[in-house]
């Protein structure tokens, strides 16, 4: 989904349009805007955590694949073939 980004004035704009005529005057009209900047966080949080997992999986292949390499050269090197 695309990032929303909430500008001065589209806040100034909800706190005059008639979206929530129940919210208490003044900063009220904020409350709609924090829990969609709360649940935005809260998938950004998500999306991270699955990028670390990813990265962490990525760097135990590495590992197991240059050890992989390592065996095949050292069994190059010690192996005698015949010409």
């Amino acid at each position: 989904t695309p990032l929303r980004r909430v500008s001065q004035g589209s806040l100034f704009a909800l706190s005059r349009s008639g979206a929530y005529p129940d919210a208490p005057h003044g900063l009220g009209f904020l409350e709609p805007a924090m829990s969609e900047f709360v649940d935005e966080t809260e998938a950004l949080q998500t999306n991270m955590e699955g990028m670390k997992n990813l990265s962490d999986a990525l760097g135990t292949f590495n590992e197991s694949f240059a050890s992989w390499l390592y065996v095949m050269n050292m069994n190059a090197l010690t192996t005698d073939w015949p010409q």
